[in-house]
Formats: C-alpha cells, structure tokens, sequence
C-alpha cells in the first residue's frame, strides 16, 4: 500500500494491483474509476493549490485551560475540560446550552443513483455548578428525535470519484450549501460549532474537508474521522492501533500504582453513581503517535519499564482498563504528530459507552479528532468525548443515521 502509481485511462491494470490490502477488488472497478479519472489529473494541481490557500486561512486557537495532573507524580497525563459555562459564553452570552451541526454525506450502493448530503442540528444543555467539577450534559427533551432541532438533506451527483485527501472537492459544496441556506432561513438556529465526518488538520497538506467547511462558513469546525487516514504512507492502522493500546496500558500502570486514596475514593463514588461524571478528558503528554519515528521506535517509545508489574496489571484485559478509564474520565485522548513534530490531531479511545450505566466501558475503538478551524484541538477533542453516548459524536451521528433513513426510503418508492 506503499507504492505510488498512476493510473492511465483505459489502460490495462497490472494484476498484482488488484491485490489491495483491504480486500480484493475487481477489475472491472479499477477500470471503472480510470475511467472517473479520465481529466481529472489536470484539475489535481490546481486542488492542492486551492487546498494550500485554505490551510493557510485555518485559525487554530490556544487552549487557555490549565493542566491538571490529578495525583499523577509521573505528569505524563493531565486532564482537560474547560470551564464550561465560560466555553458556552465564548460561542453564547445569552444562554447556558450549546447548537451543535452535524453533516455527512451517504453514497447509495448504486453508483448511478444520487448521494446524499445531510446537515443536522442538536441542542445539549449543560448543567454547570461552579461549587462542583462534574457537569451534566442532556439534551432539551429525553426523546431521542425531539432532541433534533433542525435537520435538512439535498441529493446531489458527485462530479468526482472518491480520491484520498481530495474528499473536499467531492462533498463540500453540497454540504457548504446546506449550512448557507439554514442560517438564511432560520438565522436563530446557527450552530456553535459544527462536526464534521472527516479530518481537519489531520491531512498531508492540512486542509481536510472540515478546514474547507470551517474556512468557508467562518463557524468553529470539528474534523472527526472514523477511519485511520495516514499522513505519509508509512503509519498505519496496525501501529497506530498498537500505539493507543500501549498508551492506554501506561495510564493503567500509572493508575493502579501512583494513585492518591483521596482520587480512588473519588473514583469509586463516580463509579457508583453517588456522584456525576467527570468532564474531563485525559489527555496524554509524552509518546505521541508521530510520523517521524519507524515502527519499532514508536512501540519502545510507549513501554513503561519503570513501575512494577503487580498482579491486577498483568491480568487486565483492554475492556478491564477502559472500563476503570470510564468512571475517571469522558476518554484518552493521545496526540498524533506530523513529520515536524506539530499535533495536528488527537485519537480518542475510551469515549462513549452508557452514560447512566457505571458498568459500561467507553468504546475501544478510535475516533480521530482534529482541528477545522477556529477552535483549540483541546477544545475540539473535549467536546467529541463529551457529546459522544457511543463511538461517534451525536451530531454526525445523527446526520448518518438520517442520510441512511432517507436512502432506504428514497430505495422503496
């Protein structure tokens, strides 16, 4: 997956190409998207150029929220929320809840037929005591549709193929259009912030789709992927996976050997249910995911050899950590590093999971978190964990969920 090629317009596809490494792919699709290319290379410069000037218009702000150790004498995680009631002001002085955009876009199983952009809106208000460091967060009814305050969908016919680190030139102007037309139309509704499914910073060039959708609407935007995108080439799936798990196995080490009696205590009241949960999420200090180090390099770079090995260690499964990770924390957020040594995203594992079941584990598998534009990549990874009741947040959640509803209909007619 490694091999760099280009692709020729009706030419024949070498057979060992076929062979990619998520699966075995046809030849018939090979030739078909050869042929989705045909005039597009031209336009590729003049994208990466378009992609340039966009990521030099993305405003990353600073987190301004101090660093909390929480008993940890080794200071290589810290936990981050900010004040919440002083983030909700930043977006709306008038009110203590906070809109959230969601957008996605779904693609029909039939090539030929129209995909569909979806933009959806939800409402969370926060419960936010000064006197107390928990906040609850629910949503302006208890009924899962009624929490969904605006919501719009448009059919469109891609005029590209799916390219990687090009999905901008694919979705965005659907998606770009949806937001336009809401904030004309009921002005009252504009979102805070708006999540996007797809990366932001995190891009070779630092202008995945939600920079685009950031740049062009000038509301703060979340990049949030579902899926490992590689920056180089060289850093996978596999390591990064591997990465998370030795990261999450640290925090345990540091956890069951350095922790305060006052914390566990703490802890086993939130784990209980005498107390809410925490805001905060952990956030990693040392050994970030990064490009510039070799495989090897980065698993050394992660193993811990300095604290014994005892006994509730050494028998503790992923799902054991996470689930002591949930009564402590929203999510680990560990940082992902570019070829310059910058954090352009965050992996966030242990999120989610059900919130008023103190015997459920946040979920093993990453999201990916970076900055779209105008907000903190603390802020953003924060408000991921925070907002999210499974894996995924609950407004790009909800934009699939209704993309999908609206296909299947569209499919039965």
């Amino acid at each position: 997956d490694r091999t760099r090629f280009q692709l020729v317009p009706g030419g024949k596809i070498p057979e060992n190409l076929l062979q990619l490494k998520r699966g075995i792919v046809s030849h018939s699709m090979i030739v078909f998207f050869c042929e989705k290319m045909d005039g597009i290379d031209g336009r590729m410069s003049e994208w990466r150029g378009e992609q340039h000037r966009v990521a030099s218009q993305v405003v990353v702000y600073e987190s301004v929220a101090p660093k909390n150790y929480h008993g940890d004498a080794t200071r290589r995680f810290h936990s981050y929320a900010p004040h919440l009631r002083d983030f909700i002001k930043s977006f709306n002085k008038k009110k203590n809840s906070i809109l959230v955009g969601g957008v996605d876009v779904s693609f029909p199983t039939d090539e030929s037929e129209e995909s569909i952009a979806v933009y959806a809106i939800l409402e969370f208000t926060f419960d936010n005591n000064d006197n107390n460091d928990d906040v609850k967060i629910s949503t302006i009814a208890t009924d899962v549709e009624n929490r969904v305050v605006y919501r719009s969908h448009k059919f469109f016919y891609p005029s590209v193929p799916y390219i990687p680190s090009y999905l901008a030139f694919r979705e965005n102007d659907p998606l770009c259009e949806l937001i336009s037309s809401q904030i004309e139309k009921q002005p009252s509704l504009k979102p805070d912030v708006i999540m996007v499914d797809g990366n932001g910073q995190w891009h070779e060039r630092r202008a995945g789709i939600a920079c685009f959708v950031g740049v062009k609407t000038g509301i703060p935007t979340i990049g949030v992927g579902k899926t490992f995108y590689s920056l180089d080439g060289y850093l996978s799936k596999e390591h990064v996976l591997s990465l998370i798990r030795s990261s999450v196995e640290s925090w345990y080490r540091e956890h069951v050997n350095h922790e305060s009696p006052v914390e566990k205590r703490r802890h086993r009241r939130c784990a209980s249910g005498d107390i809410g949960m925490p805001r905060w999420v952990l956030i990693v200090d040392s050994h970030p995911i990064s490009c510039t180090q070799d495989e090897d390099e980065r698993l050394l770079a992660t193993q811990d050899k300095s604290s014994p090995t005892c006994s509730k260690i050494k028998h503790a499964t992923i799902q054991d950590m996470l689930k002591e990770l949930h009564t402590i924390a929203r999510g680990l957020a560990i940082p992902m590093q570019d070829d310059k040594g910058e954090t352009l995203a965050y992996a966030l594992v242990g999120h989610g999971g059900n919130q008023s079941n103190r015997d459920e584990s946040g979920t093993k598998t990453p999201i990916y978190v970076s900055v779209g534009s105008h907000i903190s990549s603390e802020d953003a990874v924060s408000l991921c964990a925070l907002l999210s009741y499974v894996r995924i947040p609950e407004p790009v959640r909800e934009a699939d969920l209704y993309g999908r509803q609206v296909l299947r209909e569209k499919g039965k007619k």
